[in-house]
């Protein structure tokens, strides 16, 4: 109930405020009550926040037919994709509300320009890199372009501190050479029907350190932090992995946190 909520929270501050700075005299004590109790002094509120939808866009359904978004865009999801889908990429910025589709508007247009590289045979090299301030933000993207790469016959991997050496030791389960997406989903659903929380890695996805500084093994999109992102950049035995790197998108994902 918001207003019990909010005399909670009050009533928590009032009484932090007086355990961690104490009155000893009476006069000054009866001041401090008297703040703590005045109309818009230290609290003011509560207030009511309304979440109004997103704007929508201007008609535009489909940017990306090859990733086909499935709802019609908002506004600020078109401008966005509008900047960088054109030839010479702008710099964006992306601050609306929460669940207002942020990452589709880099993503999709990511995974566009990937699919443009792999259909004129452009050799291997970095496209993208997307930062993230914590794995666990990378984790759950890189679980989302599983499902939209797999068999795509487009490269993807993570480099974070856990992401393995040596190919010999990635876990879970790893998928053939052409297979395709519906192999993937078919296969997620078997294992996690049976409680299994093994990983399922479709073809496309580069999951160690050896296969990502391998000639012509390099991914076109590289999920990462920006821990690891310096020392890729500053350690001599990760210069292979930016050989041939085109860097068409650089993204910095929750960026007011960096």
């Amino acid at each position: 109930i918001p207003t019990m909520l909010a005399r909670e929270v009050r009533r928590g501050v009032e009484d932090y405020i007086r355990t961690t700075f104490p009155v000893t005299s009476p006069y000054f004590g009866g001041m401090l009550d008297g703040f703590l109790q005045r109309e818009n002094g230290l609290f003011r509120g509560p207030f009511v926040f309304l979440g109004l939808p997103f704007s929508p866009g201007q008609g535009r359904w489909e940017f990306f037919p090859e990733v086909p978004l499935g709802y019609p865009p908002y506004l600020h999801q078109e401008k966005a994709f509008a900047r960088m889908a054109c030839p010479r990429v702008k710099s964006t910025v992306i601050a609306t509300g929460t669940g207002s589709g942020k990452t589709e508007c880099f993503l999709y247009p990511i995974i566009s320009k990937c699919l443009e590289l792999r259909d004129s045979s452009e050799p291997a090299g970095i496209s993208a890199v997307i930062v993230y301030p914590m794995n666990a933000l990378a984790e759950d993207q890189l679980e989302r372009i599983r499902g939209l790469l797999a068999g795509s016959g487009v490269t993807f991997g993570m480099y974070v501190g856990k992401t393995p050496e040596h190919e010999r030791e990635v876990g879970g389960r790893r998928l053939k050479a052409g297979s395709t997406r519906a192999d993937y989903e078919a296969e997620l659903k078997k294992y996690r029907d049976q409680g299994r929380p093994d990983v399922i890695h479709p073809f496309e996805e580069v999951c160690s350190r050896e296969s990502m500084r391998t000639e012509g093994r390099q991914p076109r999109s590289l999920l990462t932090n920006v821990e690891q992102l310096e020392l890729l950049l500053t350690r001599q035995v990760d210069v292979e992995l930016f050989d041939h790197a085109r860097l068409d998108y650089i993204v910095f994902d929750e960026a007011h946190t960096f």
